[in-house]
């Protein structure tokens, strides 16, 4: 009796030793698997993700936590190469946009060494050359802002204030503007709304940016309203854009971008992005809408009640 026992015990043992073993080869076959898929995918650069062969619960823990590891390595590759294709387009256009204004910079200069010219055409190529420069220094100021806003440099003094007051005094600056451009603008300001927390400098810059892109590009129509919609101030800027198109409204915002695609000199992108960046680090939202022929830019200023 004990004989048969220990038998069954041996066979028992066997039985065991053999089921580890098979569970100890397969899962080799599996790490040696996954091993071999690694290699494939780090050497062809794919967006593969590893496959199992078998249904080891072990092995599907280590493959999840491994392809989870693959696609937060795919995502920082393509941010990556997205970054570097933005660093390089960004030089391409600092350069022309630079180039532009130097070019006709020198090249006046050049004619005014010119011997034969009367004091008249010597002084009107020097109106030409300082209002060049004055365009150059607004352009590097432009850039030189930028920067310190992507920084997080740039220093806000947060107050209570009145938007109704700040937008009707910025508006008054650009009378003569709008008269040149022949276009009356359309007005709808609320002027009992609640007070808002910003900066009254950036607000001040951010209006102006905006009325200076409407005249940019407005042929027709300049809208501007203000109005409180539940718990925000609402801000309008309408303009007419029959040239611009549904799929350049969200890149509006983005440095450098600019509806001219021959970058002609006339508006170099700097102005919306510098916008945005204030807007959105004062805590605020601001977005585009295209509806027909007109562009809307709007702003969502949050009303901070007991502030």
């Amino acid at each position: 009796m004990q004989g048969v026992t220990l038998g069954l015990i041996i066979i028992f043992l066997i039985i065991i030793a053999g089921i580890f073993a098979t569970l100890y080869i397969l899962l080799y076959k599996e790490v040696r698997n996954i091993t071999n898929q690694l290699k494939e995918i780090n050497k062809v650069k794919t967006n593969s993700k590893i496959l199992l062969s078998t249904s080891n619960k072990g092995a599907e823990k280590l493959t999840l936590e491994i392809n989870k590891a693959l696609e937060e390595k795919q995502k920082a590759e393509a941010e990556y190469k997205k970054m570097d294709l933005e660093i390089r387009q960004a030089i391409a256009n600092v350069s022309h946009d630079l180039r532009t204004p130097l070019t006709s910079i020198m090249g006046y200069i050049q004619l005014m060494e010119d011997s034969s010219l009367c004091e008249d055409e010597k002084s009107q190529y020097l109106d030409i050359v300082k209002k060049r420069t004055k365009s150059l220094q607004v352009l590097i100021d432009s850039f030189y802002e930028l920067s310190r806003l992507e920084g997080k440099e740039y220093k806000f003094s947060l107050k209570s204030m009145n938007l109704y007051n700040i937008l009707c005094d910025t508006i008054a600056l650009f009378y003569n503007d709008f008269l040149d451009k022949g276009i009356e603008p359309i007005m709808n300001l609320e002027e009992k709304i609640p007070l808002v927390i910003v900066d009254d400098n950036a607000v001040r810059r951010i209006i102006s940016n905006l009325i200076q892109n409407m005249l940019k590009y407005s042929k027709e129509v300049i809208n501007i309203s203000l109005r409180q919609q539940e718990n925000h101030v609402i801000m309008t800027f309408t303009n007419d854009a029959k040239d611009l198109k549904k799929e350049d409204v969200d890149q509006l915002f983005n440095r450098f971008f600019t509806a001219d695609r021959t970058r002609s000199g006339k508006n170099t992108g700097l102005g919306l992005a510098i916008t945005k960046k204030l807007v959105e680090q004062m805590g605020h939202k601001i977005f585009a809408e295209l509806s027909g022929d007109k562009l809307s830019i709007i702003i969502k200023w949050k009303i901070r009640y007991g502030a």
